[in-house]
């Protein structure tokens, strides 16, 4: 077995880092830092670089690269997909149709032509496809029947409450992060035992509420289950549940979410599961608080979690952390503690172009065959995959201007509308919400930019787009998670509309912001 060591000097002294075991399989990073100036503080070019090493180095030793990155929309590699890829061919309950009125045709959500909703709702707006959103829940919930399990949905992907009230009448439990999040459920009526409470920063005024929480007067308080993040959460509950709980009955239950060094996810950003990531507890430090909470008159320890990240496309993370939390959950058993929840979290990721997605049966299987002997209730927290697909953005091009043989088409959408592009470089496929026959045959590479003053307001760079003009209707694909959620009013803007379809019917979910509503809360 070889180490890979690097030197580096920091304010003048030299400082050694053992990079890691090259052959080590498993992919842990063992980091050992000389001197004393482990606390100082990097710069933030210093910082970056050594976080991109340490990923790229936990790669290579494993000997793959399992994360399926988005390739830039610059690439060669990207240029070929863009050529040929329609979104409409991976993408349920949308499809273009044929005009009586008009040449050309119309991209349809389910039976609503989005040229209608874009004139009577005005742009940008979201549209969201009911039936593309029951059909994912649907088909995951059926790949895992019979194995005991609850689909928890992730509130953060999208929390319109439209939205979350379809997914609440199909019997999804919820995944949530925030006192905000808990506020929606309880609007539309959540019963407290859907409900599983992450997060690695919950306030105290955030687990009191979810202690209290109650959908209905005669509802009994409290929610399923917390998952804890850190000691000092796990001591933060116990004050507020030994001021709110009458007994052994009604003590609060918990997990704690265990960092399983697992290295998955489609962008740094958003893996979560290894050990240099804030989320989760080392096992070793987990098992010493099970153990010393285990007769606890203010907590029941009922489950065990873990998140490794999203936008995951291989099966073998998501064996390896889940085979180690067996190995944890038949370790607590052997020491008195009975779990009966496991929760493996999301992450499943979706095709924005030439990604290829888990099968849900597969995904399902896998997974049950892990927890099927320890007689658990399994847990999966999907957001992205039941709602990310089932969405898109219309926006209507503002101006197309010529800048030294580059072609700038400005829309009205920006990056406060959809920041994924500018935050994660993901690629969102652009398309005309009205084709004409030759519109493929006419494609020119353009930059999709919206009008927020900054450089980094784009939707994508160099994409093959037919010629438009002022006032075409634009349509920014899998927009349905992780858009309106993370929008902003950054430059003023108001925030989008929100629409949900519903067969041949729309209705808007959300109304556009008011100037009003910008500055509402402000004095002078």
């Amino acid at each position: 077995m070889r180490q890979v060591t690097a030197e580096r000097r920091t304010h003048g002294m030299l400082m050694s880092e053992s990079v890691g075991n090259v052959d080590d399989p498993d992919g842990a990073v063992r980091i050992q830092r000389e001197g004393p100036l482990i606390v100082l503080q990097r710069s933030f070019l210093r910082r970056t670089l050594y976080d991109a090493t340490h990923d790229f180095c936990t790669l290579l030793r494993a000997g793959r690269f399992p994360i399926h990155m988005t390739p830039s929309a610059t690439s060669t590699r990207k240029r070929k997909i863009q050529r040929g890829a329609d979104p409409t061919d991976y993408t349920p309950f949308f499809a273009y149709q044929r005009a009586a009125s008009r040449q050309g045709k119309i991209l349809h959500c389910e039976g609503v032509a989005l040229t209608r909703v874009a004139d009577a709702v005005g742009t940008p707006a979201f549209v969201y496809s009911r039936a593309g959103i029951e059909a994912a829940y649907r088909r995951l919930d059926r790949a895992f029947h019979p194995f005991p399990h609850t689909l928890c949905y992730a509130v953060k992907a999208n929390s319109n409450l439209s939205v979350l009230r379809v997914l609440a009448k199909l019997g999804s439990g919820f995944d949530i992060v925030s006192g905000g999040e808990l506020d929606r459920l309880r609007r539309i009526g959540v019963s407290g035992s859907r409900i599983v409470f992450s997060g690695v920063g919950k306030t105290r005024d955030e687990i009191r509420a979810a202690l209290r929480y109650r959908a209905s007067r005669s509802a009994q308080p409290g929610i399923l289950i917390f998952s804890i993040e850190s000691g000092a959460e796990l001591e933060l509950l116990l004050s507020e549940s030994s001021r709110y709980s009458s007994g052994r009955n009604s003590r609060p239950s918990a997990a704690i979410r265990v960092n399983p060094d697992v290295m998955a996810g489609g962008h740094p950003h958003i893996a979560t599961g290894a050990h240099h990531h804030k989320f989760g507890i080392d096992w070793p430090e987990a098992r010493r608080l099970y153990l010393a909470h285990k007769d606890s008159p203010w907590l029941a320890w009922h489950g065990i979690s873990a998140h490794l990240g999203s936008q995951i496309f291989s099966m073998s993370p998501y064996r390896r952390a889940l085979a180690r939390l067996a190995s944890y959950v038949r370790d607590l058993a052997r020491n008195g503690i009975r779990l009966d929840h496991v929760d493996i979290g999301g992450g499943i990721g979706i095709r924005y172009t030439d990604e290829s997605a888990l099968v849900p049966e597969l995904y399902a299987r896998a997974l049950a065959e892990i927890v099927r002997p320890l007689g658990c209730r399994l847990l999966v927290e999907p957001g992205r995959t039941l709602v990310g697909p089932a969405g898109v953005l219309l926006t209507r091009v503002l101006y197309v201007k010529q800048n030294r043989g580059k072609t700038f088409v400005i829309v009205d959408a920006a990056m406060n509308d959809l920041i994924r592009p500018a935050l994660y470089a993901a690629t969102h496929p652009i398309t005309p919400a009205v084709l004409s026959s030759s519109a493929a045959a006419k494609t020119t590479r353009v930059d999709v930019v919206g009008p927020v003053c900054e450089s980094g307001d784009f939707f994508l760079r160099d994409w093959p787009l037919p010629p438009v003009q002022p006032g075409d209707l634009l349509i920014i694909w899998a927009a349905g998670a992780y858009s309106f959620a993370q929008s902003s009013n950054y430059n003023a803007r108001r925030r989008a509309a929100e629409v949900l379809v519903e067969g041949r019917r729309f209705r808007v979910a959300r109304r556009r912001e008011t100037y009003a509503d910008l500055v509402r809360g402000e004095t002078i």
